[in-house]
């Protein structure tokens, strides 16, 4: 059960532990004061979507604790197969302004998904929001499977089983090409790629090449005009750069019989060398500039086609691999027919396995359903919706999936002469709360959660189906600690602990605080529930028969 909930820096909180008994803890409180603030902390720590507008004004982040023990054997279980083998367990978690978040288990980093895993199996939460849960069709059918899940599993893993074993042997004839028509067609398919790849005859790299010749030559005309620039300034006139270093090393010759300079001869006769090496390069890139528009066209067109195929297969390299391998492939479909007909008659033989399988699941899921049918609709009678009619409404799907071939939507009608609808169409909000709470009774005695929280359960309900409500969550404490707010005198007569959520308003801030009511003070604030701020004696005399009614006191 949850021992102790503490809160720092949420909302109008700035610091606070509560302390919850077992049994039936009820909050109490004017509207404001922040008795939803409590829950949504709650929430917070269990995995819920962080809001960082709920971090107090002024602070850098906010942090919830929450401390469980005395768990059952159910719990310890399912936690021990998560790893968890403490007695008892811890959950933290912090959020920054900046929106990051810190989350742990008895103090060991996690991530919010195993945080929130282990919140689920902790605590199971009632609000509005869960309404909006109960009315989507998709949860129906996970309702059903949780509600009986040890015999239901090892029907479910069976269907995944043969399921698996299905998709794995289409998968073997989709290699194949499946069927003969398929396989025509996947043939006809890479046949033609594999001759638009060979006809090119692509060699590695060629596409970089083409690509520069391609810009050599569309820029042609520019090359050449500067290479005879070039040619002229170091070769083609008496001015050149090469004539005047001639002449200055011939001048240097009537020198060297005063000074050492042969080196510096030799420098400009090497100087001489690599210029006459140069405008070799330039003459030969000259002469490749000789060309005719056809060749320009030609290369043009070499040059889309190799990079329809890049664009296509991502590189020459791949392009080349992918040849070699659609022929394999080729081979191999060319080879299948024998193959494929023994596949299909596997095909089939899987195919029924799996309708099998799910055929008994399909039957052991609608006789839980009959089951989960008849408790709610006797839980329903007991919170006096004795004319409604409720019908958990079974459809096959087309295919089978891993999860069975069952479509399930729970239908409802509140009244006698109408036609059952989908629960979306027809439920209340009131007829919504205690359809819920119908379903939270049966589930608390399979043992789906050890404590449970019921946000304002009594909305849209009143008068005598309000002791009725009181008197189904005070059972709910036979298998599960509840924790709950409320605004009925009804229900909270039945409370074990109380709590009294008020603010408090300082000079220059407001806080939120929390006090654990004792007999007098629960009897005073019941009163309050009845007769509101101006209490009698009569409100008072009136809570503690309510009280005494419930035999809590």
């Amino acid at each position: 059960m949850l021992q102790s909930l503490t809160i720092k820096n949420v909302a109008l909180i700035s610091s606070l532990t509560i302390d919850f008994g077992s049994g039936f803890n009820v909050l109490l409180g004017e509207t404001g004061a922040g008795k939803s603030i409590i829950f949504d902390s709650l929430s917070f720590v269990l995995g819920s979507k962080a809001d960082k507008t709920l971090i107090r004004s002024g602070e850098q982040e906010m942090k919830v604790d929450a401390l469980f023990s005395n768990l059952n054997e159910n719990i310890l279980d399912s936690l021990k197969e998560l790893g968890y083998d403490e007695e008892e367990i811890s959950l933290s978690r912090i959020l920054y302004q900046d929106g990051k978040s810190i989350c742990r288990i008895n103090g060991i980093a996690v991530t919010l998904s195993q945080l929130k895993l282990i919140g689920q199996i902790l605590v199971d939460i009632y609000s509005q929001h869960d309404s909006f849960d109960l009315l989507k069709t998709k949860n129906h059918l996970l309702m059903i499977d949780r509600y009986a899940f040890n015999e239901i599993n090892s029907l479910k893993e069976n269907v995944k089983i043969c399921y698996q074993n299905y998709r794995a042997l289409l998968d073997k004839i989709n290699v194949l090409g499946g069927d003969k028509y398929d396989r025509e067609r996947t043939m006809s398919l890479l046949k033609y790629e594999v001759k638009i790849i060979d006809d090119a005859n692509l060699s590695i790299n060629e596409d970089v090449e083409i690509k520069a010749k391609r810009e050599l030559l569309n820029n042609a005309e520019k090359i050449v005009q500067a290479v005879n620039v070039c040619l002229e300034a170091l070769m083609d006139n008496n001015q050149s750069a090469i004539n005047l270093i001639q002449f200055a090393s011939l001048n240097l010759n009537s020198l060297l019989k005063f000074e050492k300079l042969e080196d510096i001869k030799n420098r400009l006769d090497s100087c001489i060398y690599d210029i006459e090496d140069i405008c070799d390069y330039l003459k030969n890139l000259r002469d490749q500039m000789d060309f005719d528009e056809a060749e320009l066209d030609q290369l043009e067109n070499r040059y889309d086609l190799i990079k329809s195929i890049v664009n296509k297969y991502g590189s020459i390299e791949n392009a080349l691999k992918y040849s070699i391998d659609a022929k394999n492939r080729l081979m191999q479909l060319e080879d299948a027919d024998y193959l494929l007909e023994n596949l299909i008659k596997e095909k089939e033989i899987l195919y029924n396995q799996l309708l099998e399988a799910c055929n008994i699941l399909s039957t052991k899921r609608k006789n839980i359903a009959l089951e989960i049918e008849n408790k709610i609709t006797k839980e329903l009678e007991d919170l006096n919706m004795k004319s409604s009619k409720f019908v958990i409404n079974f459809n096959q799907l087309t295919n089978p999936t891993a999860n069975g071939f069952d479509n399930v939507e729970f239908e409802f009608s509140a009244n006698i002469g109408q036609e059952v609808k989908s629960l979306s169409k027809t439920a209340s909000g009131g007829e919504l709360s205690r359809f819920m709470l119908a379903i939270k009774d049966i589930f608390a005695q399979i043992g789906s959660a050890q404590t449970l929280i019921f946000d304002e359960i009594d909305a849209g309900i009143s008068g005598e189906t309000g002791n009725v409500v009181g008197a189904k969550l005070n059972n709910l404490t036979n298998f599960a600690q509840v924790i709950c707010i409320t605004h009925l005198p009804q229900v909270a007569a039945y409370g074990d602990n109380f709590y009294y959520v008020s603010k408090r308003i300082t000079k220059d801030n407001t806080f939120t605080t929390v006090d654990y009511l004792n007999e007098k003070l629960i009897i005073y604030n019941i009163a309050r529930l009845i007769a509101g701020d101006n209490v009698t004696e009569i409100a008072l005399k009136h809570a503690k028969e309510m009280r005494e009614k419930t035999g809590k006191i």
